[in-house]
């Protein structure tokens, strides 16, 4: 295997910070020859041993990937957090794993780097291991924002409360979701506006309230303006749908496709979130 410019972390959402990232790995791998290479944990560390139901993913792993591979990184190494990553030093962690099995030459890291037992292997810990093994260690600064430092934690928070568009600022890409579009209660249909029920990764997350979306048919992952503009308009209801159903705490996904008609049940579609208009209203009656 040849050698690589390595970064570790989680990079769930891979947003503007991760990016300031990836482009000094890309460079740096151009510059020695290797390869450009992630090495990313399964699970953000501090969810990884809550229920799988709960959603806590800004994005599933073929997300991961694709976008990695729009920032020019096509190698992406898996790392699962489990008992005995959780539990292996740091030193041995990077002897092990860093050193011997992906050939480090060099690592990109941000100044909160954390990694093995304890996530001891803090910055100062990571140079001395890398001054002793000639793996030569970059730092790169964070990205912040008029509004603040941008962290996958921060997009979770605000997406937690429908607030798309400040999301989406923060990642630097329109934020998405893709499922299979499945059978619901046909209330749509009746009303004459009949809406496609999204089955998404159940570990999504998936923003509350109404909103202006693009729809993209299949698996195609659109990441830049132009690209999302292609899709069909939507309006996309996020909620338990308390007009007809009071008592329930369910989080249903389902979108009105304004300017394509058909039959979409079985078919997976993309729903891009562009713009939220208002929160999910209980109101009188179905008309």
């Amino acid at each position: 295997m040849p050698k690589s410019v390595l970064t570790l972390g989680t990079f769930d959402g891979v947003h503007r910070g991760h990016k300031a990232l990836f482009q000094k790995v890309a460079a740096r791998a151009k510059s020695r020859g290797a390869r450009p290479v992630a090495l990313a944990f399964d699970m953000p560390p501090r969810h990884a041993g809550e229920p799988s139901a709960r959603p806590v993913l800004l994005t599933t792993l073929e997300e991961k990937r694709a976008i990695l591979k729009s920032h020019g990184i096509p190698h992406l190494e898996l790392l699962k957090f489990d008992r005995k990553t959780a539990s292996t030093p740091p030193d041995q962690f990077f002897t092990d794993m860093i050193v011997r099995k992906l050939k480090a030459c060099e690592m990109v890291v941000g100044p909160k780097v954390a990694f093995g037992k304890n996530r001891a292997g803090r910055l100062p810990m990571l140079k001395a291991l890398g001054k002793k093994q000639g793996v030569r260690i970059h730092v790169v600064d964070g990205v912040t924002t008029q509004a603040g430092p941008v962290s996958s934690r921060r997009i979770r928070a605000l997406l937690a409360q429908g607030k798309i568009e400040q999301a989406n600022h923060l990642l630097g890409y329109p934020y998405s979701v893709q499922g299979r579009v499945v059978h619901g209660s046909h209330r749509g249909r009746k009303l004459q506006f009949p809406t496609a029920n999204i089955l998404a990764d159940p570990r999504k997350i998936v923003p509350p309230g109404v909103f202006w979306v693009k729809v993209h048919a299949g698996a195609h992952f659109p990441l830049t303006i132009k690209d999302v503009l292609k899709g069909w308009d939507g309006l996309c209801n996020v909620g338990t749908r308390p007009t007809f159903e009071p008592r329930s705490h369910e989080l249903h996904c389902e979108v009105f496709i304004l300017s394509k008609k058909g039959n979409f049940y079985g078919k997976s579609i993309r729903i891009v979130f562009l713009r939220r208009l208002r929160a999910e209203r209980k109101f009188t009656s179905a008309e």
